[in-house]
């Protein structure tokens, strides 16, 4: 059984993250963690110290955890045979309590919205974009709002000159891929040009002959304009990114604006991380 934690905010935007993660894992058991985070900060020690203060802060967490039953029933009655659903609520900093939770349930794989407006989308894309990206060592998988499920066909991985195509992180994407049954396009971009032994598709027909795959090396042309133009020369479902402590994704991302960032994910976001 695989254990999945998905994030939400009840916005229609988290709601449709559910959906597809639930159809992407139509084939697999899967348990269900559906959580959702109390904003931490809203009350302060004094104002608890109030019974007033204390009663509304109660009543805001009971309609949260009405409304995450009620998503529960919701998903259970629509829900396939082997996929179950628990629910969290958690009151702790995102990353904590993410992480903890995480780490409890033996999580394999994280599931979030973005929409670049939610609440949702400012946790995960907002000014702890890349903290999170970075601090929460899960595979994770980024919904952007207007994506609506079918069956992913492609997935681009886009590299860059560090990193290492014989990781156990690579294969692990590639295992993906091989799963959904998805052609992958691996795509070296050289920045600053080309130095060393080339020596990724000798290893790719070794290692990796029961995975549908194209493979191109670019070089001295930046990887952000290299993935841009890719993206709309070719018919691409899923983007695969490897994240390690220089990331990859800060080197896609790291000029933008949630607005900008926004505009720019068009397609379900894999992580994973080295």
């Amino acid at each position: 059984m695989k254990n999945i934690l998905i994030l939400t905010d009840f916005s229609q935007c988290s709601r449709n993250a559910i959906q597809y993660a639930i159809n992407f894992l139509k084939n697999d058991t899967c348990l269900f963690y559906v959580m959702h985070v109390h904003k931490s900060g809203s009350f302060t020690t004094d104002d608890l110290m109030s019974s007033a203060t204390a009663n509304v802060y109660e009543s805001i967490l009971k309609v949260e955890k009405e409304r995450l039953e009620k998503l529960k029933t919701t998903l259970e009655e629509e829900s396939l045979p082997h996929h179950t659903f628990e629910t969290i609520l958690e009151y702790n900093n995102f990353i904590e309590a993410t992480q903890k939770i995480i780490t409890a349930n033996n999580i394999e794989l994280l599931v979030a919205g973005f929409n670049g407006v939610s609440n949702a989308s400012e946790i995960l894309f907002g000014s702890h974009t890349l903290s999170i990206i970075r601090k929460i060592n899960c595979k994770t998988l980024v919904i952007p709002e207007n994506v609506k499920f079918h069956n992913p066909k492609t997935l681009l991985i886009p590299l860059d000159a560090k990193d290492d195509i014989q990781s156990k992180v690579f294969m692990n994407m590639l295992a993906t891929a091989k799963n959904h049954k998805m052609h992958v396009h691996i795509l070296r971009v050289y920045e600053k040009g080309f130095t060393g032994d080339r020596y990724d598709e000798s290893y790719l027909l070794k290692h990796c002959k029961d995975v549908k795959y194209t493979y191109h090396a670019i070089e001295n042309v930046l990887l952000d304009h290299v993935k841009a133009c890719y993206v709309q020369l070719h018919k691409i479902d899923m983007i695969g990114l490897l994240v390690q402590k220089e990331s990859i994704f800060e080197r896609l991302f790291k000029h933008s604006s949630t607005t900008a960032i926004s505009k720019t994910l068009k397609r379900p976001l894999l992580v994973e991380h080295v």
